[in-house]
């Protein structure tokens, strides 16, 4: 297994190499606009427009962390600079993970262009055709993660920092590491129904496999949370496991369309071989 699995990377190094490339070009472009350029706003003939302005101090990465902190900490928590670098770090780490979420869509692409040649017809319409769902569910999963979920915990670790007499401090990295970990963890969990569809549709795992296996992703969902978790408490490894158990459900629900989509497919080719 080992050296079949070594025989195809080699084999296929080429295209691996060019399939990265393609998203670290991509990666790498929104990542130098976040960290040179600020948004600004002009006034031109009563209407307001957008444009961006060069400004590596205060660019897109250190506005976005800025909005994070108004929008998810309580008004009397402060943000802290352990180190001198820490700024920096923090505000890098802000435009890598924005470059990382918008560049998802090309991530999933390039993987799926990558495996297209191995797939027949019916598979690649199928493909594609989950690029997009794919692209949203990631979306959706980080929105629903920083807009939602966020706030709600940094109030509740608030209400206990207060609790037991501490002053309600946090080191900007620590703030940084918390947020964007589990924005990309809950957009990642938002994938499940594509994956289980896609399994389903491609016929390597049936739909009744799913159903029966549901104990197995209860207790995946809890080790997925536990690991992706900020701080590695119970609270919000619950937090993050919630919603992936219930994405599994609505996964088998959509496997079992998919599932009797692929065997009408099946049955219609087959009459027409005839």
């Amino acid at each position: 297994m080992e050296n079949e699995l070594l025989n195809y990377l080699v084999k296929y190094s080429e295209e691996i190499r060019y399939r990265i490339l393609k998203i670290l070009e991509v990666f790498g472009v929104l990542f130098g606009i976040f960290v040179i350029f600020r948004i600004q706003y002009i006034s031109l003939l009563g209407h307001r427009f957008m444009f961006l302005f060069p400004d590596p101090y205060d660019n897109i990465g250190a506005q976005v962390l800025f909005l994070l902190k108004s929008h998810i900490l309580t008004a009397n928590t402060s943000l802290l600079v352990l180190k001198p670098v820490d700024g920096v770090m923090a505000d890098f780490y802000t435009c890598m993970a924005l470059a990382l979420i918008i560049s998802m869509p090309v991530i999933i692409f390039e993987v799926s262009k990558f495996i297209d040649p191995a797939l027949k017809n019916s598979e690649k319409e199928m493909l594609r055709s989950i690029i997009i769902p794919a692209s949203l569910l990631f979306f959706a999963g980080a929105f629903v993660g920083i807009y939602f979920i966020a706030p709600i915990l940094f109030r509740i670790f608030t209400r206990f920092d207060i609790g037991v007499g501490a002053q309600v401090t946090i080191g900007i990295s620590s703030f940084v590491s918390f947020i964007f970990m589990y924005t990309i963890a809950f957009g990642l969990s938002f994938e499940i129904p594509v994956f289980m569809v896609g399994l389903s549709r491609f016929g390597i795992v049936t739909a009744d496999t799913w159903k029966k296996n549901w104990r197995y992703a209860v207790i995946g969902s809890l080790i997925y949370g536990m690991i992706f978790s900020p701080g590695v408490t119970g609270f919000t490894m619950v937090v993050i496991a919630i919603p992936m158990i219930a994405l599994y459900f609505a996964g088998i629900h959509f496997a079992v369309n998919a599932e009797k989509k692929f065997e009408a497919e099946e049955i219609h080719s087959n009459s027409a071989d005839q």
